[in-house]
């Protein structure tokens, strides 16, 4: 009669940490730190769920000895190569084939409004695809907020431009998302942004302040947000209402 194998030794969760507790795809990576208890060492699995959503990332870990630490480290990329999608996650750990602990959860998102602080619509004349002077139309979309307003990065990538245009778009830049494949254009900014051509910018990352510089001086204070895609310019409006939501 061939005998069963035995089974695993105890596993106890030791000052469990998952930080922050709202991450950014693009900003800091997820940091997973806990010690355990048992009393051998143990083939440990970790691993990252969504809210009704399944398993993003796992992660086993080979004769893993007690107390630790052990630590795992997640960029927001998924198991099938893909960005994690919004939403709240929670970290579980424990032995491999066994029952896993609550390590800690977070909320997870990919882009984040612009304009860090009270905004408002600036109305129909604020929209994409308005009729301008000189036969041109609106390429962006206009948020109204207080000169001074910190101005974020929405999505992380690399300063494609930097300069200053009197006649349209004041102070302005363009942070391209390579993942993406996207220009993210922030212009009427109070003063040069805060980042140098060629410089990583993270999720978040304050760019500069809401002003109204180029032809804003006249209308007010107010970021024109644009974004384009392969195809040139689009309206960023839904997505941006979804990133206000969430923030």
């Amino acid at each position: 009669m061939v005998s069963a194998p035995p089974p695993p030794p105890a596993f106890t969760l030791v000052r469990p940490d998952v930080a922050p507790a709202r991450a950014l795809f693009g900003g800091r990576p997820v940091v997973v730190r806990f010690r355990f208890g048992a009393s051998g060492p143990l083939d440990l699995r970790v691993q990252i769920e969504r809210r009704g959503g399944g398993v993003a990332r796992r992660w086993d870990l080979r004769a893993a000895r007690p107390p630790g630490p052990v630590t795992v480290r997640w960029n927001g990329v998924a198991r099938n190569g893909r960005e994690a999608r919004d939403g709240r996650y929670r970290v579980r750990a424990g032995p491999r084939g066994g029952r896993l602990a609550t390590v800690g959860r977070f909320t997870f998102r990919r882009h984040v409004y612009p304009v860090r602080g009270p905004h408002w619509f600036r109305g129909p004349i604020g929209r994409f695809g308005v009729p301008r002077s000189g036969g041109r139309t609106h390429e962006g979309f206009d948020i109204n907020a207080r000169c001074g307003t910190p101005v974020a990065a929405a999505r992380a990538g690399t300063v494609k431009r930097r300069r200053y245009d009197p006649v349209l778009y004041g102070n302005f830049v363009i942070v391209h998302s390579a993942r993406e494949r996207r220009d993210y254009w922030y212009s009427h900014l109070r003063s040069p942004a805060r980042v140098l051509r060629g410089g990583r910018v993270r999720t978040g990352q304050r760019l500069g302040e809401v002003g109204k510089t180029g032809n804003a001086r006249s209308v007010g204070c107010h970021l024109h947000f644009e974004l384009h895609g392969r195809g040139g310019p689009f309206d960023p409006s839904p997505r941006l209402r979804a990133w206000d939501r969430a923030s």
